[in-house]
């Protein structure tokens, strides 16, 4: 994937099992796809909280955030609730096992799990924005809102 290619559509489910098709959003909303390596982890638990923080913010920019990890449905809905059910879509990337991160190339066949970045997606279903970070604290909340705001 690379900026100014179309976003790959995926139908994978979310926390409470409903199913997400990115191409749902197209022509409605900007995108931003938050991969996070593993639910109930220190870092992806902050990256989480930060987008739950600020998300206000994204929904007055017409963006809908997705969180993703290659955990199971069930760790998602858990993860969810642990946190104070997040007001946004956790989704589960479980089967097939990473097909959705290895079409964002973002998968980590060492560790079995995505590695952390943003794709961000606009309205009409292209990537404008990608950054894959070393560690949650490198995402900044302030600089993403910027980069969405950008797009218009």
């Amino acid at each position: 994937m690379e900026i100014g290619s179309p976003a790959f559509d995926f139908e994978i489910p979310d926390q409470h099992g409903h199913i997400h098709k990115l191409s749902d959003y197209a022509g409605k909303a900007n995108v931003l796809l938050s991969f996070h390596v593993y639910s109930f982890t220190g870092g992806c638990t902050n990256q989480m909280i930060g987008f739950r923080a600020a998300y206000p913010e994204f929904k007055e920019l017409n963006t809908k955030v997705l969180g993703i990890s290659c955990d199971a449905q069930p760790t998602q809905a858990a993860y969810s609730t642990s946190l104070g059910n997040l007001p946004y879509p956790v989704l589960s990337d479980f089967h097939p096992k990473g097909q959705v991160s290895k079409e964002y190339d973002i998968y980590n066949e060492e560790r079995g799990a995505s590695n952390r970045g943003i794709f961000i997606m606009d309205i009409n279903g292209i990537i404008q924005y990608i950054e894959i970070y070393p560690r949650a604290e490198d995402i900044s909340i302030d600089h993403l809102l910027q980069v969405i705001k950008n797009l218009s």
